[in-house]
């Protein structure tokens, strides 16, 4: 199998293609044109059976590259910055050029690291649902923007009331994204999803669009993998531990909208709080309790999305 990795910039692709034996056997650069794209991938099928390409995620830059790979049903996996990071900390000479940095996408895609793309990715309803999210966080920031203004110049009541007046814009805006997104998003999906105490009706369009199809998820420690839940583990010698942190990798829209779900699914499920205040008596502090409810969260999603069947509440035996 030949795995080519490419190192994304706005206006530049510089790629590096490794065999089968992981060796480094070829590198070039082109344009991050459509046409360019369409060109250099053509020519790489022709020569190559079996092909996969990999990139870092790099804002939008790597959505031509990502889809001319889909459309030639080329494997193309996502690798999240943070793993390209710490796999050049982890070398010695830490050397970081952008061939480098193709080369190590490469290898790690070789090791099946990174996510699979696939069109759904690209969905309406996805993208939507993300601007939303952004316009949320943009005009949470023009909102502490706004009212530190007034503080320091009350006398400014003018542009006070334009700053006001964005803000609103704002929230109207992002309002009008999310509601395109419900609309773009499975109804008896969402219907069956919203049986899950805890998930409401913008979680449930956050979890439905982040994870695209359950089918690419093997076990529920897939998915929990995937929002970047599972906890980091370090090894040295015969000593394997399991630190507090999480690794923060796959869809921090999901990580986000899962945990606050977790946060409300404490409150109103039984058996969730009893397994929160277990944490807490283990000596967990309030994020990693909630950090673990979260898994557990996600463990139901799982379940329910490939059963087919809504949720049922456990009854407890005191």
């Amino acid at each position: 199998m030949a795995v080519i990795g490419f190192d994304v910039a706005k206006d530049n692709l510089v790629a590096a293609r490794i065999s089968g034996s992981g060796r480094l056997k070829e590198s070039f650069h082109i344009a991050n044109s459509k046409s360019e794209i369409s060109s250099c991938l053509d020519q790489l099928k022709t020569k190559h059976r079996n092909l996969l390409v990999a990139s870092e995620a790099t804002g939008d830059y790597h959505v031509s590259l990502a889809k001319a790979c889909l459309e030639r049903e080329i494997p193309f996996r996502l690798i999240n910055p943070i793993i390209t990071r710490q796999f050049i900390r982890a070398t010695i000479r830490r050397k970081k050029t952008d061939l480098t940095d193709a080369e190590i996408i490469a290898r790690l895609a070789f090791r099946g690291e990174g996510t699979v793309v696939s069109l759904n990715s690209f969905c309406r309803s996805k993208t939507l649902h993300r601007t939303a999210i952004k316009l949320v966080k943009v005009n949470q920031i023009l909102k502490l923007l706004s009212k530190r203004f007034t503080a320091v110049l009350p006398e400014e009541k003018q542009l006070s009331a334009k700053l006001k007046q964005c803000v609103e814009m704002l929230a109207e805006s992002g309002e009008d994204f999310r509601k395109e997104a419900r609309k773009n998003t499975d109804i008896k999906l969402t219907r069956l999803l919203s049986s899950i105490p805890g998930i409401g009706e913008r979680t449930v369009v956050t979890i439905i669009n982040e994870i695209d199809d359950i089918k690419r998820f093997g076990s529920p420690k897939a998915l929990v993998a995937y929002a970047g839940l599972d906890p980091r583990v370090k090894q040295s010698g015969i000593s394997l531990k399991h630190n507090t942190h999480i690794t923060k990798r796959g869809s921090p829209y999901l990580r986000r909208d899962i945990f606050l779900a977790a946060a409300v699914a404490i409150r109103w499920d039984p058996e969730l709080k009893i397994y929160y205040r277990k944490k807490l008596g283990e000596g967990k502090r309030y994020t990693e309790a909630l950090i673990a409810v979260s898994r557990k969260l996600l463990n139901r999603v799982y379940a329910v999305w490939k059963r087919g069947t809504p949720y049922k509440k456990r009854l407890l035996v005191s």
